[in-house]
């Protein structure tokens, strides 16, 4: 366990339940980033007509990818049960179930009844109208169970910001073990609730498309509840850490992990960076008489299949990941003109790419970001003639927010290029910059 982490909690019985909480946490990510490369494997064997896994074979991937989300859910469960009485969430048992506990069982292994959920024994979820919880783009359904979840504004903590979710916790050292291990299970409750609705809904959706016979349908779910449920799972890891060593890098928490905003952000930025090294090959490619037709195909092969073998690619959905690797594929078989037609259709296939700009994991963090650059902005235009020095200094912090932007659009991402070729320091410097941020904002509207 984290030294860090054992070592910032003095009261052993504290001490015992928040590196639980972070094993389980661990446990479960590990099995769920399992999946990435099995259910790109599977997607790719459905698409070339090969033999599709049969249901028992899916239902065991789903039950092998979720294995250690019941434990942690389980134990979850316990720690906000143990709260003292009048602050924790009624916790009520379906009828018939024996265990409060049942989605560690079942999901391990009882089958239990096909049509329902593996979690379903734990409690069920409100209904849609009361459910507006998002760990990433799985929207929770209509349970129709009989526990009751937290209050609404307790579930508002979508996957675009995980510090939205911490933003109330104090970790202030005047706060004992036990006041801030308290502060834990309060937003362990609503994460625990939201992953459980999450995974209920996601099965459903997934035993509704076997039945149908929609493979594809079935990867997908796989794709979308594994994001969600590893969001989710990644908050409650950051909760404990805020806590208890709010200095703890986060990148060396879970070394790896990407948040659904950070893949996003790094797909987003890659088939940016792919397409403008595409667009000048292409150009040639799409002139019937150019006479480097050739070269300019060989450098689009050799940028296409660098960018198949890269983290970017792999950070794709199984779908669009697997429609890049068809692409490489036809380029490299292809003579001069089969590969016109094949740069011609990577040219449009990239552009329809740009749809992740409409994911709400986005949608928020570019809000975010353009309301912070134009807040800045405005305040360095008054500091100019005042104190020019601490105008570029905010200047400077502009242009770092606004880097985050990159990828959104071909029109700001060429004015981004223009605030990159600026040097640093000089208040001449700085109000070139004030003008192309401006320009910037007023691109994105």
């Amino acid at each position: 366990m984290d030294p860090r982490l054992t070592s910032a909690i003095s009261t052993p019985a504290i001490r015992a339940p928040a590196t639980e909480a972070v094993r389980l946490c661990l446990t479960a990510l590990d099995d769920l980033r399992k999946l990435d490369d099995s259910l790109y494997d599977r997607f790719v064997a459905s698409r070339g007509g090969q033999r599709a896994d049969d249901a028992a074979t899916l239902r065991a991937l789903w039950a092998e990818t979720f294995r250690g989300l019941g434990p942690l859910l389980a134990f979850c469960q316990r720690e906000v049960a143990a709260r003292p009485t009048g602050e924790v969430t009624e916790l009520v048992q379906a009828d018939g179930d024996d265990s409060p506990y049942a989605m560690a069982t079942i999901i391990d292994g009882d089958e239990g009844d096909d049509d329902a959920s593996p979690s379903a024994g734990a409690g069920a979820a409100a209904t849609g109208d009361d459910l507006d919880f998002d760990f990433g783009d799985l929207d929770g359904g209509d349970d129709g169970g009989a526990r009751p979840g937290p209050n609404r504004d307790d579930l508002e903590i979508g996957a675009a910001d995980i510090g939205d979710l911490l933003e109330n916790i104090d970790g202030a050292s005047s706060q004992s073990d036990s006041q801030r291990w308290a502060t834990v299970v309060d937003k362990m409750s609503s994460i625990e609730y939201g992953l459980r609705t999450q995974h209920d809904e996601a099965f459903r959706q997934m035993l509704a498309a076997l039945e149908a016979g929609q493979v594809g349908a079935v990867l997908a779910v796989f794709d979308d509840t594994q994001s969600s449920i590893s969001e989710g799972v990644h908050a409650l890891v950051s909760a404990v850490y805020e806590t208890f060593v709010p200095s703890a890098d986060p990148a060396t928490v879970v070394p790896g992990y990407l948040t659904s905003l950070g893949r996003a952000l790094l797909v987003r930025r890659g088939i940016a960076d792919l397409a403008g090294q595409l667009a000048p090959h292409n150009q040639v490619l799409a002139d019937p008489k150019a006479a480097d037709a050739e070269a300019a195909l060989t450098s689009v092969r050799e940028l296409v299949h660098r960018f198949v073998g890269s983290v970017v690619c792999r950070a794709m959905r199984a779908a669009d990941r697997w429609q890049m690797v068809e692409f490489d594929r036809e380029l490299a078989a292809a003579p001069l003109a089969g590969g016109r037609l094949t740069s011609e259709g990577l040219v449009k296939y990239l552009e329809s790419l740009s749809s992740v700009n409409q994911r709400e994991v986005l949608i928020l963090h570019d809000q975010r970001v353009t309301s912070e650059v134009r807040e800045t902005l405005a305040s360095a235009r008054e500091l100019f003639d005042l104190s020019p020095r601490t105008a570029v200094e905010m200047l400077a912090r502009a242009r770092v927010a606004a880097a985050r932007l990159r990828g959104r659009h071909p029109a700001s991402d060429e004015v981004l290029r223009a605030v990159d070729a600026l040097p640093d320091g000089a208040e001449a410097d700085g109000r070139a910059l004030l003008r192309l941020l401006d320009d910037l904002l007023e691109l994105l509207g």
